[in-house]
């Protein structure tokens, strides 16, 4: 052991001595113009918070490669497959070279992270230790690791007298659940109909990132399957509260309640079947205090878990710390925060982002008051409403800055029932962009239960265009309230659009038959109909079974004939169809309903 430790310091010995030797002093072109000037406020010894940014991954790219593909977790490689990737991983996900974490590790106080996506650390070192780190040749930038201290709402008057144009269920039918005072946040997004057709978020992995999680036996929280949990602000797996530690678990309480909570007759959310990973990536110390780079590391590990969806209830815009520099609103791009280039990475791997727009309130400058990673493109942005439909005083605005509507939907986020911290029988109400986030989320599980093949994109289409205002967005509502229900059977990617049966009735020895008679408004696998040899169709009723039809004919190309008995013409289902090759292997399936 002692050998080898004596090989690695003479081999990092020689490694340094060539790169300081060969290197040029690049100290104003590499460390940024933001880190310059927090050194201007610090001595030499005082500790400061960077990135430091590698120039490549070392040698060997392809050998690693085939390495991380061999390794890829089966969710992760099928949400990529699902997305049509050409190849299943490039070169972001290879990690970081390692003699470069170790060479800069004997320069800093501590390594926080180290990022395969940005090919960067994030450490806490001293000026003077980062301005001989920026000498290394292999250093491509220093930077600065922003914070943010993320505002609590205030209490507003609605700042609009439009109505929110609410869309609500039909309350006359029957409800399968008791959702108590969740009944709001859960109707005005019109999430029953696909409760009472047996959808809860099964079979998808979402991943929260935000503070720590307490009070996990909450009798509304017990059911909830946890895939992984971790706390990147303290490097453990536990993220409730613990003595000693940075940060509390009360908000990501709330959070988790809101999408997941399932307690009939007190609170159900949107989502209480989907599995779930906690990622504890905030430090609520001085009043929700965040950093960026906890944010990164947790996306990164929900890919590698194989995360269908991120909602993030965090944010970041600046630091609002004396003689520091802030993320301006013309930085609220989609692009330049690190946050936000690490959530464009984390959508190109196929993981859906739903993150609060913020907490930030509206202005008349005509200049935006978002939260990166709300910012980006790929990132569907959730602002908060009222129960009446009227956007809340603190939501924050849009444009971007290189002029996009944002955000992108709303839901509620004011007085939003959800479970408490404090014991296991109470809830609370709250407030906060960081409710209609994971309120968003939970809809977009059902949606990706109901269209296994949808795309991150297909899903953000699909809520985006059934949302309430997505005839005439605007930058105070973005598309408008989401509509569970019109989102799911959106004729988006590979779903049909919705469709209405010719039913007659035929008597037989053993009952009645219906007879339905379709006609395919999108036909099911187009690109492989010269192989397909029939269609398999589905029904699911209120009983949650999948009901076969009987295939009888197929009349033309689109048009199909089939029997099924004891179902009445009233009753409403939602039928699957899976195409069968010539093999017997099937696709799909592809949603519909009549």
């Amino acid at each position: 052991m002692i050998k080898n430790k004596l090989l690695k310091a003479i081999f990092l010995t020689i490694f340094l001595g060539i790169l300081i030797t060969n290197g040029i002093s690049q100290r104003e072109g590499k460390i940024s113009p933001r880190l310059l000037q927090a050194f201007d406020n610090k001595s030499h010894t005082e500790t400061l918070t960077a990135w430091i940014y590698f120039r490549d991954k070392g040698p060997g790219k392809f050998e690693k490669m085939e390495e991380v593909k061999m390794g890829l977790n089966v969710h992760a490689m099928n949400r990529r497959l699902r997305h049509g990737f050409d190849s299943l991983i490039d070169e972001h996900d290879l990690p970081v070279y390692e003699p470069y974490l170790d060479s800069i590790e004997q320069f800093v106080t501590r390594i926080r992270h180290a990022s395969r996506w940005l090919n960067a650390a994030s450490v806490e070192a001293t000026r003077q230790s980062l301005e001989t780190i920026s000498e290394f040749r292999f250093v491509q930038k220093v930077d600065e690791v922003m914070t943010y201290t993320f505002h609590e709402p205030e209490e507003e008057a609605p700042t609009d007298t439009e109505t929110g144009q609410i869309p609500r269920s039909d309350l006359s039918g029957a409800l399968l659940f008791d959702y108590g005072m969740s009944l709001s946040q859960i109707d005005q997004l019109n999430i029953p109909p696909l409760h009472n057709l047996g959808f809860s978020g099964s079979g998808v992995l979402v991943c929260l990132l935000d503070s720590g999680v307490n009070n996990l036996n909450h009798q509304a929280l017990d059911h909830i399957d946890i895939a992984a949990t971790w706390d990147f602000v303290n490097g453990d797996a536990n993220v409730f509260d613990e003595s000693d530690q940075r940060g509390s678990g009360d908000h990501g309480t709330y959070t988790l309640g809101a999408i997941a909570g399932y307690e009939p007759g007190k609170l159900i959310g949107p989502a209480f079947g989907a599995s779930f990973l906690l990622g504890k990536t905030e430090n609520t110390d001085s009043e929700r205090h965040i950093e960026e780079d906890h944010w990164i590391a947790g996306a990164e590990w929900a890919d590698t878990l194989g995360a269908d969806i991120i909602s993030s209830s965090l944010g970041y815009r600046g630091q609002f710390s004396s003689g520091e520099a802030d993320y301006s609103w013309e930085e609220m791009d989609g692009e330049t925060t690190v946050v936000a280039q690490g959530a464009n990475i984390a959508a190109s791997r196929g993981i859906l982002i739903v993150n609060c727009a913020g907490n930030e309130g509206g202005n008349s400058s005509g200049r935006n008051t978002l939260v990166s990673p709300a910012d980006c493109d790929l990132v569907l942005a959730a602002g908060a409403v009222n129960s009446q439909g009227y956007r809340t005083g603190f939501s924050s605005i849009g444009p971007t800055a290189d002029g996009r509507i944002k955000p992108d939907v709303m839901a509620m986020g004011e007085s939003v029932y959800t479970a408490a911290p404090s014991a296991v029988d109470e809830y609370e109400l709250v407030d906060g962009t960081s409710l209609s986030a994971p309120l968003a989320a939970g809809v977009a599980a059902l949606l990706l239960e109901i269209n296994p093949s949808w795309t991150n994109q297909d899903i953000i289409t699909a809520m985006k265009s059934t949302a309430s205002r997505s005839e005439s967005p605007d930058n105070g509502y973005g598309w408008g309230i989401v509509d569970a229900q019109k989102a799911a059977f959106f004729p988006a990617g590979n779903l049909h659009a919705p469709l209405h049966f010719a039913v007659s009735r035929i008597p037989n020895d053993y009952g009645f038959f219906y007879q339905y008679v379709d006609r395919l408004e999108w036909a099911p696998n187009p690109r492989n109909e010269d192989r397909v040899a029939a269609y398999r169709i589905y029904a699911k009723q209120l009983e949650f079974q999948d009901q076969p039809f009987e295939f009888v004919a197929e009349i033309d190309s689109q048009t199909y004939s089939f029997l099924r008995r004891g179902l009445l013409e009233d009753e409403t289902f939602l039928y699957k169809i899976t195409s069968v090759d010539v093999a017997g292997k099937e696709s799909g399936p592809n949603y519909a309903r009549r």
